[in-house]
């Protein structure tokens, strides 16, 4: 979208900015909230990957959950911050590349709408898109997961068919995880794969 402006998203009104990911003009936002909010939320901690503009963190929030939301983008930051406040919510919103500012922190779920191109990012924007050549965004996130989920959390991603989709399950399963259920979903001529992921050990 090329001007900023006021969308709904599963009955939240969220501004957007032409720097950040849109809530709506793509499906992967809401097929991933959507999905997420088929079990209850309510009282888990929740890391929001890659929050964007903020739809997700804010319905889990709106629906119980107690919520961190990081972006890489400091527009995408600020314009999540005025959307939680848009919606009389509580959520901590800071700005991390992946989870450099997410020090010793813990959570019961980590979700992220994950860049799937292999190609490299020059803009804050792009990232949002674009993973690197060996999508390493994807690999570096899956890294990080492992210190800083909680026994028995579970790691749950959406990404498009267009995709690698072997070499995202790899680089989960390279650092311990592995799939624990993954659904389809189809959304103008588009799959997109809403998987979830928990330790190999159990913890």
């Amino acid at each position: 979208m090329s001007r900023a402006s006021e969308v709904q998203f599963l009955g939240y009104p969220l501004g957007t900015q032409p720097g950040v990911f849109h809530p709506t003009y793509f499906s992967s936002s809401r097929i991933l909230a959507e999905q997420l909010l088929e079990r209850s939320v309510r009282g888990l901690r929740v890391l929001d990957m890659g929050t964007g503009s903020g739809p997700i963190a804010i319905a889990l929030a709106a629906a119980g959950a107690i919520v961190t939301a990081c972006d890489r983008n400091p527009e995408a930051v600020a314009l999540t911050r005025e959307n939680v406040t848009r919606n009389l919510l509580d959520v901590v919103v800071l700005e991390s590349d992946l989870f450099a500012a997410l020090e010793g922190l813990s959570f019961d779920l980590i979700d992220f709408n994950v860049p799937f191109y292999p190609t490299e990012p020059t803009t804050h924007f792009e990232a949002a898109f674009r993973a690197g050549n060996n999508l390493e965004t994807i690999r570096r996130f899956a890294a990080g997961c492992a210190g800083h989920l909680s026994t028995n959390g579970r790691v749950v991603i959406v990404f498009s068919e267009d995709c690698d989709r072997a070499a995202i399950h790899r680089a989960f399963a390279d650092t311990g995880f592995s799939l624990a259920d993954e659904r389809t979903k189809r959304s103008l001529l588009e799959d997109f794969h809403v998987a979830s992921f928990r330790r190999q050990d159990g913890t």
